[in-house]
């Protein structure tokens, strides 16, 4: 029997209020989907979960109430806890579209030269950024747009960049 492979689709970030709500930092595409996916699995391995609906929109995050959760006491506890599901659960990605768990570990490449890999994608609230671990230096940033990601080769564990001037110095 083959284990299911588990994507990080959302953050507790904090408890709201008083009543046991949570702000969530959620990183797939619609929101609305997060009710399909119930529950949702407490760490990549285990068994544990939690059911959450979402209330509404409170700027970077949307605030859900988890089932068994009544107190911000309760709420504050899960505070940070990442919230998983089987990768099955989520539609493939569309052409021009990536999971991060399939970009992370791609060498990046500039002028046919590979500059180093990719080693996680974050996300300050102005876009997605690749973290960059070059081969001989300190990691870096480098926004996830056209303008500097070009040819992304899943298969090959490759992505075409160009550095703008002055980042890396």
């Amino acid at each position: 029997m083959t284990k299911n492979h588990r994507i990080l689709i959302a953050q507790i970030s904090t408890a709201h209020g008083v009543k046991g709500l949570v702000k969530l930092r959620y990183f797939g595409e619609n929101i609305h989907d997060v009710e399909t996916y119930n529950p949702f699995y407490v760490s990549e391995t285990g068994s544990d979960t939690i059911t959450l609906h979402i209330k509404n929109h409170s700027k970077n995050a949307y605030l859900a109430e988890i089932e068994g959760i009544t107190d911000r006491n309760q709420a504050e506890a899960l505070r940070g806890t990442d919230l998983y599901i089987d990768e099955e659960k989520i539609a493939p990605p569309e052409e021009g579209e990536y999971l991060q768990k399939d970009l992370i570990g791609c060498d990046v490449v500039e002028n046919e030269k590979t500059i180093g890999k990719v080693i996680g994608i974050s996300n300050f609230g102005a876009g997605d950024l690749l973290d960059i671990k070059p081969l001989t230096s300190e990691s870096f940033y480098l926004p996830f747009q056209d303008e500097y990601v070009g040819e992304i080769d899943i298969r090959a564990k490759k992505i075409n960049v160009s550095i703008p001037e002055g980042l890396l110095d």
